[in-house]
């Protein structure tokens, strides 16, 4: 190969290098003591939430990078330059000149760089955002690995910029390290307190929809919780409580009567008979329901109803047999069915053995049959 064939490639390489973000001292990400990691991880949630979603990379992909480059805020580059990510100089704005470690013909050897210098950790965070997101002027796609819109995890994405974002080749082990040591990959998803409050997060995103959550279902809106109100989701209706969670059994809501099944579903139920202890009801096509068998306490008070109807005629109901006429239990009277003659005392209840009614005795069986002898 000619000398001309090789400078054009060691060219490419060059400038290649210029771009690579590296780790400067990245030993120190794990050896900032407890209190900075946790404190560092306090600061800048919030910010690296934000930055990160508005980029559509994973929040904890720039944390962790931030971290390991940055020695958890402790490295001089980000104390003198606001520089969590080792992020050069691009030829324009304020830069610093320092030693960094680069991984050349297969060990590390010490340089001086020029570093970008910002005004803040945000605007750090945003360099390094755009640099993933945008890539290089000769290649918009270079990061395009460590994209939330091509790698399904945290995983790929540090993978997706093992010897492009840094010459380490260990890069992306080493992300995963800090992500999976510190949690950081809860950042990427589930109930989160990003610093601003507690949201769902999907891929880095706040969410719309319910969730399975410590036992029961969520229903979020652009990631915070909805408490008493209806949504749709599948095809179904729901109703959330007054803590957010999704309800089930038999309901009153805004003065209706309303069930959402027993088994796990949490769908309001339509168009059926449903079940509740010794009750029956009949829900409406908008769920609605209606007393349909059973005792029922309404508006007009306690009523046995039968198929939506009032009913007429005895009924067995906590251990007794009671009598209803148009619905309501009768007492202290004589009743007639089947052909007998039965008594219904001061509770309701048919009476059995021997009984003085007005001032006559009678006798009703002792073998729970109550008729009268």
């Amino acid at each position: 190969m000619s000398g001309n064939a090789i400078k054009p490639v060691k060219g490419i390489l060059l400038a290649l290098l210029a771009f690579m973000s590296t780790m400067v001292m990245s030993q120190q990400a794990f050896g900032a003591t407890n209190a900075q990691v946790q404190a560092f991880i306090k600061n800048n949630r919030a910010a690296v939430m934000a930055v990160s979603n508005e980029y559509g990379i994973y929040p904890s992909i720039q944390m962790a990078q931030a971290a390991l480059e940055s020695g958890w805020g402790t490295s001089q580059l980000s104390t003198k330059a606001n520089n969590y990510f080792g992020v050069k100089w691009g030829g324009s704005g304020a830069y610093v000149a320092m030693p960094t470690q680069e991984y050349v013909n297969g060990h590390y050897i010490t340089v001086t760089e020029k570093f970008a210098k910002y005004n803040s950790v945000r605007e750090s965070l945003e360099g390094n955002a755009r640099l993933l997101a945008n890539g290089l002027s000769w290649n918009h796609n270079y990061y395009s690995g460590a994209w939330r819109s091509k790698a399904s995890n945290y995983k790929e994405a540090a993978y997706g910029l093992q010897g492009k974002y840094a010459t380490a080749p260990d890069y992306a082990a080493k992300l995963i390290r800090v992500i999976e040591t510190y949690h950081l990959q809860e950042m990427d998803g589930g109930y989160i307190n990003d610093g601003t409050g507690w949201f769902w997060y999907e891929n880095g995103q706040k969410f719309t929809g319910f969730r399975f959550y410590m036992g029961t279902y969520y229903w979020f809106e652009n990631g915070a919780r909805i408490n008493n109100a209806w949504r749709s989701a599948w095809g179904y209706r729901y109703y959330v409580d007054g803590e957010g969670r999704a309800v089930q059994g038999l309901r009153t809501i805004g003065g209706k009567r309303y069930h959402f099944g027993n088994d796990g579903t949490f769908y309001l139920r339509t168009n059926q008979t449903v079940a509740h202890n010794q009750e029956k009801y009949r829900a409406s096509s908008n769920g609605e329901l209606q007393p349909w068998s059973g005792y029922f306490d309404t508006p007009a008070g306690w009523r046995w109803i039968e198929n939506g109807q009032m009913y007429m005629g005895f009924r067995f109901y906590m251990g007794a047999y009671y009598y209803f006429r148009n619905g309501v239990r009768q007492h202290n009277q004589f009743v007639s069915q089947w052909g007998l003659h039965y008594y219904v005392g001061n509770d309701g209840r048919s009476v059995q053995g021997i009984h003085v009614i007005d001032g006559k005795r009678y006798n009703f069986g002792s073998n729970g049959t109550f008729y009268m002898r």
